[in-house]
């Protein structure tokens, strides 16, 4: 059989035809379209895993920001409760802890005697509850992911200390992790006048704690609203202070 028709003239498409397909069978041959091939799947090989890189890196990120938006709030949580419970020993008047009450006695003939004073019983309940909300917020504090919440906390382990000597004189000491602890039989054997002077009123030791208190609780909202991101839908999503926690992301 002839194959001059390969070099024929007239037929100039189908040899250039011809000649494409030998050209290809050529690459194919000596391994040209397998590098080619090999290489643009590699790219898209990478292409993929840059993705999945990119996805795993988001989800780690949002992992963080979650764990750090249950330490801001633990914190403001914490530092609320401290203030409640630094007013409620604060208030003065009817509905005061050291109001003076009746308190009446046996004497040893059987008799009754009733007097005026503290009722030392609550008055312990109530600084105990100080303590365990202030202890709560040195613990949740020094642990922030914010430094400024963490020094708002070391200035009120600071300023406690300034109290130290008295705090010792009605039954509370200040451990090596900054907490306070209450000898309560030491406690209610104290001179409650001078309980009250440590407790009672906007000058006295627990106004001074209350005080950094709500400026930690301010300042760990302050580090939330750094961090607050908007959601799928684009509305706006306070992640930290509104205590639900990274409902939605991008």
């Amino acid at each position: 059989m002839s194959y001059s028709f390969l070099f024929n003239n007239n037929n100039s498409s189908s040899g250039n035809g011809i000649y494409s397909l030998l050209s290809e069978y050529n690459n194919i041959k000596s391994g040209t379209y397998y590098k080619v091939v090999k290489a643009y799947y590699a790219k898209q090989t990478a292409a993929t895993k840059g993705t999945k890189d990119t996805e795993s890196s988001k989800k780690a990120a949002k992992a963080v920001q979650s764990e750090n938006a249950k330490k801001l709030n633990k914190t403001q949580s914490d530092a609320k409760s401290l203030t409640e419970s630094a007013e409620a020993l604060m208030s003065r008047g009817s509905d005061s802890v050291f109001k003076e009450v009746d308190i009446t006695t046996k004497n040893d003939d059987g008799t009754e005697t009733t007097t005026k004073g503290y009722d030392t019983d609550a008055i312990y309940k109530a600084v105990k509850k100080f303590a365990d909300n202030y202890n709560n917020l040195v613990d949740s504090g020094s642990k922030s992911v914010s430094g400024k919440v963490q020094n708002q906390v070391s200035n009120m382990v600071s300023g406690t200390q300034a109290y130290e000597k008295m705090l010792n004189k009605i039954g509370i000491s200040i451990g090596s992790d900054d907490k306070l602890s209450i000898d309560e039989k030491a406690f209610k054997a104290a001179d409650m006048t001078t309980v009250k002077t440590m407790f009672n009123g906007n000058s006295s030791f627990a106004g001074s704690v209350s005080s950094r208190a709500s400026m930690i609780n301010y300042t760990a909202q302050s580090e939330a609203n750094k961090s607050s991101l908007y959601t799928n839908r684009g509305s706006y999503n306070n992640v930290y202070s509104s205590g639900s926690f990274m409902n939605s992301f991008f």
